[in-house]
C-alpha cells in the first residue's frame, strides 16, 4: 500500500530521507512542468525543480496539513518560477526558445501542422500577456488538470474566486486570440 502524503511528510520530519525521496518521485513531474513554463531551457527548469525541492525540504515543518500537499508544492514551484521570470529579457528568451523548439520539430511540407504550430505560438504569446494570476489559473486547471479546489488552494482563495479568475482569464485569452487573428 502506498503511503499518503501526510504519512510521508511525518516520516520526513522524523528524519527519514527515503520518505522525502518518495515525495520527490511523486511530485517531480508536476514541479518540473510548472517551473518549465518560466525557464528558458530544460537545464534551467531542472535546476529550478531542484531549488523547489530544497525549499520544500527546508520548509516542510511549516506545512500544516490542512490543504493538499500537491497544492502547497505547486504554490512554492510557481513562486520560484515567478521569481525567475521577473526579468523581461528572460521572458523574451523563453519565447524564442519555445518557437525554435516547436518550429524545428515541424515537417515543413505539412500545412496543417504549420498552422497548428502557429496557433500554439499565438496561444503562448496570449498567455504571456495575461496577468500572472490569470495565466496561473489557466495553466493549473487545463495544463496540469488540477481540480478547481486545488487551483483555489494554490491561488490562496476560495473556489468561487478561483472560478472567477479562471473565467476572466479565459475571456481575456479569447479576446487576445481574436485580436491576433
Amino acid at each position: 500500500m502506498q503511503a499518503t502524503d501526510r504519512q510521508l511528510v511525518d516520516a520526513v520530519l522524523a528524519g527519514d530521507f527515503d520518505a522525502f525521496d518518495a515525495l520527490m518521485r511523486r511530485y517531480e513531474r508536476l514541479v518540473y512542468s510548472l517551473v518549465a513554463s518560466f525557464a528558458t531551457n530544460s537545464e534551467e527548469a531542472l535546476d529550478l525543480t531542484q531549488e523547489v525541492f530544497l525549499k520544500v525540504y527546508r520548509k516542510l515543518s511549516a506545512f500544516d496539513g490542512r490543504g493538499a500537499l500537491k497544492a502547497w508544492l505547486a504554490r512554492i514551484a510557481i513562486n520560484e518560477g515567478i521569481n525567475l521570470a521577473k526579468s523581461a529579457s528572460r521572458r523574451q528568451a523563453r519565447h524564442e526558445a519555445w518557437r525554435v523548439v516547436h518550429d524545428d520539430h515541424l515537417p515543413a511540407a505539412q500545412d496543417r501542422e504549420l498552422l497548428h504550430a502557429e496557433r500554439k505560438h499565438q496561444v503562448a504569446r496570449a498567455l504571456d500577456r495575461l496577468t500572472p494570476r490569470h495565466r496561473l489559473a489557466i495553466e493549473l486547471r487545463y495544463l496540469q488538470e488540477m481540480p478547481i479546489r486545488e487551483v483555489a488552494s494554490v491561488l490562496e482563495c476560495s473556489e468561487g474566486v478561483a472560478r472567477n479568475i479562471l473565467f476572466r482569464g479565459l475571456r481575456k485569452l479569447r479576446q487576445q486570440l481574436a485580436e491576433a487573428s
